[in-house]
């Protein structure tokens, strides 16, 4: 399983998108099929997406009203963005 796939999984499953198409376009900044199309051929992120999701990660966990669970899915979430930013494309970090 790609870190893709594990990243929607755990930020679905505590209620923080709703489906894979909410995902694409508002954690991925991409088109509502993007992460179908990735699952699909057996994609990872793309650079922009990782970026994009790591940014959306951020962003969410800066809310109002989040559950203990929710804010653990994103700071999880947020560590293995950064640890796959790094193995694959050399980036320390995001601003």
């Amino acid at each position: 399983m790609t870190l893709l796939e594990k990243t929607y999984r755990k930020l679905r499953t505590v209620g923080l998108t709703h489906c894979a198409e909410a995902f694409s376009r508002d954690y991925l900044g991409k088109n509502k099929n993007w992460y179908a199309f990735q699952t699909h051929t057996k994609r990872d992120f793309s650079f922009s997406a990782a970026v994009h999701c790591l940014r959306s990660v951020r962003t969410r966990q800066a809310e109002a009203g989040l559950e203990g669970a929710q804010r653990r899915a994103l700071a999880s979430s947020e560590r293995a963005l950064l640890a796959h930013l790094n193995a694959t494309h050399l980036v320390v970090d995001v601003t």
